[in-house]
């Protein structure tokens, strides 16, 4: 049996999830995080074979935090299971080392043959997600430069600023900023903002 780790702040979508694993015969839940603190401390003492883990967590961002949890827990496996249907997203949590990426409208076929995909050393990503990636590869995308000055905006660092962080000219980063509105559709930077924070692009 693979056993799993569920870490979503959402207790009863958490609770069905794990109704669902658990009355499968291929896997079953060991332990339900409400937050990635948490999640470090029951991966450390669980050590399941799968972490099912959520984008939108109260102590920070879900993909950001695969990093940090596979230092702490070498070759941890993780899918991010989430609402966020943004090819942008998809393709930030594979980028950021994910082994899948579901969504949580996903049958419970195609489901629980995501966990024992990854559990068993292949990368899965769900049939829309899959979709929507296909579907956008002619849409404009971040590169990882224009993603690391959004990050630096969001922050809320001056464009002045991040040019003297990333050691680039003013109008060089004025450039990428033009480039990412025009991306993204922004009229103006606070839009940018409001739309890199919504979107979970950085």
């Amino acid at each position: 049996m693979i056993s799993v780790i569920i870490s979503d702040d959402h207790r009863l979508v958490a609770e069905g999830i794990a109704k669902l694993i658990d009355g499968s015969n291929i896997a079953h839940v060991v332990a339900i995080a409400e937050n990635l603190s948490e999640t470090g401390r029951l991966l450390a003492d669980k050590r399941p074979d799968v972490l099912l883990l959520d984008v939108a967590m109260p102590d920070g961002d879900g993909i950001d935090s695969i990093k940090h949890l596979r230092d702490a827990n070498p070759g941890q496996k993780v899918i991010i299971l989430t609402t966020y249907a943004e090819p942008a997203v998809i393709r930030r949590a594979l980028d950021s080392g994910a082994n899948g990426y579901i969504l949580k409208n996903t049958g419970i076929e195609e489901f629980m043959a995501g966990i024992e995909t990854v559990a068993y050393g292949k990368q899965f990503v769900c049939e829309e997600a899959r979709l929507l990636l296909i579907g956008s590869e002619t849409a404009p995308s971040l590169t990882a430069r224009e993603r690391e000055i959004l990050r630096l905006i969001v922050k809320g660092n001056t464009m002045k600023q991040i040019a003297h962080k990333l050691n680039l000219g003013f109008e060089t980063v004025h450039s990428y900023t033009k480039t990412m509105r025009q991306k993204l559709g922004c009229p103006n930077m606070s839009s940018l903002v409001r739309t890199a924070i919504e979107r979970h692009l950085i």
